[in-house]
């Protein structure tokens, strides 16, 4: 789920959520990365946070890593990861997961692919003289 706008969950995600403002409520879960500007968590999330304002509440349970500039923890707060203070620009530099995929070429390493592919032709040379 990607918006430009704000978000308040207060179900169950199963996916990432990217959002300018984001408030997880007590009883939501996300199971996936959450991304965004500004992010309230009251509930659950079982994936990497990553925003310049990071808060969480006294009953948010998060098991993953947290990146952040800013970061406020109530006590009480279940945290299961890594804390990290990046810079903001680090934040908006995201790399983009989208666009061309690379293609994959196989090499051939050892020339036995080539000795199969001239004996596999002869044989079918030899089927089509014969039917």
């Amino acid at each position: 789920m990607k918006t430009d706008g704000d978000i308040q969950i207060d179900g169950i995600v199963d996916g990432d959520v990217e959002s300018n403002l984001l408030t997880i409520g007590d009883s939501a879960t996300v199971n996936g990365c959450v991304e965004g500007e500004i992010i309230r968590v009251a509930g659950t999330v079982n994936g990497e946070i990553t925003g310049r304002i990071v808060e969480l509440t006294k009953s948010a349970r998060i098991t993953g890593d947290i990146n952040h500039h800013s970061l406020a923890i109530e006590a009480g707060a279940f945290v299961q990861g890594l804390c990290r203070r990046i810079d903001p620009k680090q934040i908006d530099a995201r790399p983009v997961l989208e666009g061309p995929k690379p293609n994959l070429v196989v090499a051939d390493t050892d020339g036995k692919r080539d000795e199969n592919a001239k004996s596999d032709n002869k044989s079918d040379k030899a089927k089509t003289a014969a039917g």
